[in-house]
This record gives structure tokens, C-alpha cells and sequence, in this order.
């Protein structure tokens, strides 16, 4: 098994710049609405859209920056039940055309994630019955997924040139699993 290779500087920084804004809305959303909840229980008073404000806006940002973080430390769920079963030879092919599969769909939701945000735009889009806007986020859609597009067709590259010796698992942990189980099999 390959130890898991230290991370470059510029990986970090692009992880931190990813990860540290979902942090930093998660925590504002967590303070706004418990916010909420003790102006409305203790006030009579909520606080005005907090409903919008949590599902146009925060929960939007959250998710899309989850499924990049996810995607670049390569800790997307993988189900490779049937991968492990395959001939070392073709590992590396059959990992390069599910990654060329999964570039492929991202790019056509970012295609149509790009045409909502600008129809989103074009009606300056509100947050259900109330005033707040609520076109911007719809952008994060497109970005997310042209981003995942680009990571998914460098997976797939990096899998044709590297081999598929490190496997789909991202975790060290899985991949410290797998090398015993492999071990297992070897010895039954």
C-alpha cells in the first residue's frame, strides 16, 4: 500500500478557502436561528425571514462547498463492492470512465444550473411570498458544478497516468481496511 502523500501548500490553501467560508456561515446560521427561536419564544417577536434566509441562502452555500470540499479530499461514499473485483489491469480504466461519466452529468448540471440562475436574475427571483431576494444563490449551483466538472476530469486524467493502485477510497482509514482485507482474502 502507497502512504498517503502530504499535501502541497496551494492544496491546503484551496481546502481552507473552501472550508473555512462553509464554517463561517454554518456557525452565522446556527446564531441566527437560535436568535430566532429566543426572540419568538421569549418576545413574542421572531426575527423577520429567517425561514427564507435559512433555506435560500445558508443552506445553499453549505452544500455546494460540502460537495467540493468532499470531491478535493477525495471523500465522496464510494461503493466499490464490484471495483475490488476487478482485474488489476482494468482498475484503472474502468476508475477513468466512471470519473468521465461523473465530469460528464456534472457539466450538465452545471449547464442547467447556469440557465436557472440567469432566469432566476432576469425575474429577480424572491424568497417564496416575501421581498427578500433570492436570484443570487441560484449561482452557486453552475460554479459548484463546473467545479466538480473540472475535479471529476482531473480524477479521471490522474487515474489513466497514476494507475488505480491508490484505489477510489480517499480515507486512509478505508484505505487501511482494504489493505487488510485484501490480506485476509490473500491468506484464506
Amino acid at each position: 500500500m502507497t502512504e498517503p502523500q502530504p499535501k502541497s501548500r496551494a492544496t491546503r490553501a484551496v481546502e481552507l478557502a473552501i472550508e473555512v467560508p462553509a464554517v463561517v456561515v454554518t456557525f452565522v446560521m446556527m446564531v441566527h436561528i437560535t436568535a430566532n427561536a429566543i426572540s419568538r419564544t421569549f418576545f413574542d417577536n421572531p426575527m423577520p425571514n429567517t425561514l427564507e434566509i435559512t433555506q435560500y441562502w445558508y443552506l445553499p452555500i453549505v452544500a455546494f462547498l460540502g460537495f467540493i470540499a468532499a470531491q478535493l479530499r477525495g471523500q465522496h461514499v464510494a461503493a466499490d463492492l464490484l471495483y475490488e473485483r476487478f482485474p488489476a489491469v482494468t482498475r484503472k480504466y474502468v476508475l477513468a470512465v466512471v470519473f468521465l461519466l461523473a465530469a460528464a452529468v456534472s457539466l450538465g448540471f452545471a449547464r442547467y444550473g447556469w440557465d436557472e440562475a440567469v432566469h432566476a436574475m432576469d425575474i429577480r427571483k424572491t424568497a417564496g411570498v416575501s421581498d427578500l431576494p433570492a436570484w443570487q444563490p441560484y449561482f452557486l449551483a453552475p460554479i459548484a458544478f463546473a467545479s466538480l466538472t473540472v475535479q471529476f476530469a482531473y480524477a479521471a486524467i490522474h487515474a489513466l497516468v497514476k494507475g488505480a493502485d491508490e484505489g477510489p477510497a480517499g480515507d486512509p482509514d478505508e484505505l487501511l481496511v482494504l489493505e487488510q482485507f485484501a490480506a485476509d482474502e490473500r491468506g484464506a
